[in-house]
């Protein structure tokens, strides 16, 4: 498998970046709003470490960002070029929309984050 296709299943599969076995957030539903940041400690497979170091996922703040302002960048080409809505009634929703997203793209950055700095190891098995 391609580093970006390991990178790409292990964040959308709520996966270890490691050995794709284990899960990275303790539950699956990144909706619930209750529980959409509880992380696990370490793989259920491999034992690896989430968290490397205290402040770890400060960095994953500039991958949200970078995800919304692709999100805001793709809702204006749809509104400007397609929907053509009023530019408040855009603004109401852009804004209703980033805070119903911000659950998915604090667990996409931070899924994100911890594959810039973790490798894919196909034999890793316990």
């Amino acid at each position: 498998m391609s580093l970006l296709k390991n990178v790409f299943y292990s964040v959308f599969w709520n996966k270890c970046p490691k050995c794709h076995k284990g899960k990275v957030f303790t539950y699956s539903n990144p909706f619930d709003y209750k529980n959409f940041d509880k992380m696990e400690i370490h793989c259920s497979n491999c034992d690896h470490k989430y968290e490397k170091e205290p402040g770890f996922f400060y960095g994953a703040m500039y991958v949200s960002y970078a995800l919304m302002v692709g999100w805001f960048l793709f809702s204006w080409a749809l509104n400007s070029f397609v929907l053509h809505m009023d530019e408040l009634i855009y603004l109401a929703l852009l804004a209703i929309s980033m805070i119903a997203l911000f659950s998915y793209t604090f667990r996409l950055a931070r899924l994100f984050w911890i594959n810039f700095f973790t490798t894919f190891e196909e034999d890793t098995t316990h």
